[in-house]
């Protein structure tokens, strides 16, 4: 019947079927998706699916592991795969350049399409709009606007690719085991060991950054003198800085006390006090084991 027939979809005139480039491929899977009898003719004979996605396990300690026995298409240059885990929320994709890894995050903030890797330029496109990116997930065309969330990512002794969702800025010690140990005696800290010292820095594995005082008159809370807490403003989210024996927010100018109470807004809510211990030393001014902070779910 005339009606069975699939439609027909002309080639553009400077397009040839047989030399189709990945980026016709990546573009014709969007259309493909709407009218699954049009993937043998957007262009070519055939249709290259997308990057494959793969669950993996949660991560620990705020690392994604990636066996490639499991995503077989990372143990060789140009290939890549789309991790999937519940606690992660959005999707990894995973890429071996032949040289390394890059990892970053796989969907598009444009309309939030899963974005593919084209091996022969280096660049992930999102198949609905055909934003392009970089490998360091920088914006290259639109309609997107914003870069793509991009995260360190290394093999481990075992071949495993390991993605470090939370990489911090190397100013405390990185998370272990859901904590981080802080030896107060480290010169990085020195000005905790005055009242109204203060050090913020964003631990590798911790999904935001902490911030250690010493107020002039320590609450309830603290111990040893010091109190750890949340480094966000409640406001929107930015990291608080030291400023004259207070806690101050650089982007709409909250500020806070040394034990974290708000002063000024617009903030309204107090900055969260973190779990800790404190164990004194005999030969310095102690150790502190910040708890509770690698990711949950």
């Amino acid at each position: 019947m005339a009606d069975d027939k699939l439609p027909v979809v002309p080639l553009q005139p400077d397009t040839a079927g047989p030399g189709c480039s990945r980026r016709q491929l990546v573009r014709g899977a969007a259309l493909a998706a709407c009218a699954p009898a049009l993937g043998a003719l957007v262009g070519c004979a055939r249709r290259i699916s997308p990057d494959r996605d793969v669950n993996v396990g949660p991560p620990v300690d705020g690392r994604l592991v990636v066996s490639t026995s499991d995503a077989r298409e990372l143990g060789q240059a140009g290939g890549a795969v789309v991790v999937h885990n519940p606690c992660i929320g959005t999707p990894v994709l995973v890429v071996n350049t032949g040289s390394g890894f890059l990892a970053m995050s796989a969907l598009c903030p444009h309309a939030n399409c899963q974005i593919a890797w084209v091996p022969e330029d280096r660049q992930a496109e999102c198949p609905c709009h055909g934003s392009r990116f970089a490998g360091d997930g920088r914006v290259l065309n639109g309609p997107a606007l914003v870069d793509l969330p991009a995260y360190p990512a290394a093999v481990d002794p075992s071949g495993a690719v390991v993605i470090s969702l939370f990489a911090g800025d190397k100013i405390f010690p990185a998370v272990s085991n859901g904590s981080v140990v802080i030896n107060l005696a480290d010169p990085k800290y020195r000005v905790l060991q005055t009242p109204v010292g203060a050090v913020v820095g964003h631990p590798d594995g911790s999904p935001s950054p902490i911030v250690l005082t010493r107020p002039v008159s320590p609450p309830a809370t603290a111990q040893g003198g010091i109190v750890v807490l949340s480094a966000l403003c409640p406001h929107l989210a930015c990291t608080v800085q030291p400023l004259s024996g207070q806690l101050h927010c650089p982007c709409h100018g909250s500020v806070f006390l040394l034990d974290g109470t708000v002063i000024n807004g617009p903030a309204v809510d107090s900055l969260p006090a973190l779990p800790f211990t404190f164990q004194a030393s005999s030969s310095g001014p102690g150790t502190i084991t910040v708890d509770q902070l690698g990711l949950t779910c």
